[in-house]
């Protein structure tokens, strides 16, 4: 007859793996919960300030006011344009580093998201 403990390694490895994995997904879910929001946020603050560019461009005659206004637009997407960019760089890296730690090999025990899991 064999011996429980010869058996039981296996089921064991796998089920500390859908454990991460499932820590991962979790994880992974709840940045990509977090980038959507913070995407529709900026979709709303562009529109906003189009319709307030369309609104101080329109009620002015004076082209010096105009061109003003087209200037203080244009600095403002060139920030958020930067902003946006440093946050796509920043949220890909993060999302990336939650992809690498489902195939890291764990050397030791249980590890941390393994525990977060259960």
């Amino acid at each position: 007859m064999t011996d429980q403990s010869e058996v039981r390694p296996a089921p064991d490895a796998i089920q500390s793996y859908a454990k991460r994995a499932m820590a991962v997904q979790s994880e992974f879910s709840e940045k990509l919960i977090e980038a959507n929001q913070h995407w529709f946020e900026q979709i709303q603050i562009e529109s906003n300030e189009a319709w307030e560019l369309f609104r101080r461009f329109n009620s002015t005659a004076s082209v010096a006011e105009k061109i003003t206004a087209l200037q203080d637009w244009a600095k403002g997407v060139t920030a958020r344009s930067a902003n946006d960019a440093t946050y796509a760089i920043e949220t890909a890296r993060f999302l990336g580093t939650i992809e690498l730690n489902l195939f890291a090999r764990k050397t030791g025990g249980v590890d941390e998201a393994t525990q977060k899991a259960a």
